[in-house]
């Protein structure tokens, strides 16, 4: 029975069906399944269904996966708002739970990108919200 879980699981992530990848998300991160946490990342890049690549960057908060970040930063330059709200949300999270210098260098690298409107936005909102002197200092500088 355990093995058949995660062999489950693998079979809806990749299942044609948006709803069963989104299902499958959602069950990795209420059951707190950190083993397919590179596959999460995966589906954050590169999933056709907007609301997949938000549920991926909901799972990736929800694990509290450090190794995630690389995905969520880059998910903050995705088109749709959700996605790129929970990236941001799930940053914001990960430096409260973490080390914010971990992930400050990269967002404010997007805060810093002006082709990106939109993800600088995001950049912006996540570092208003992580209470943290390099974060505060980067709004600053931005606003000047």
């Amino acid at each position: 029975m355990a093995q058949q879980f995660p062999d489950m699981v693998e079979r809806l992530l990749s299942s044609p069906s948006a709803e069963e990848r989104r299902m499958a998300l959602i069950t990795l991160g209420k059951l707190r399944y950190h083993r397919l946490v590179q596959r999460v990342m995966i589906i954050l890049q590169t999933d056709r269904d907007k609301e997949v690549r938000a549920m991926a960057a909901w799972t990736l908060d929800i694990l509290s996966a450090p190794e995630g970040v690389p995905a969520l930063i880059q998910a903050m330059y995705d088109e749709d708002f959700g996605v790129r709200s929970n990236a941001g949300w799930a940053l914001v999270h990960l430096a409260a739970r973490l080390y914010p210098p971990m992930l400050l260098p990269e967002v404010i690298d997007v805060l810093h990108d002006p082709d990106h409107p939109d993800a600088q936005q995001m950049a912006y909102l996540v570092l208003k919200r992580i209470d943290h002197e390099v974060a505060r200092r980067a709004i600053r500088d931005y606003g000047q």
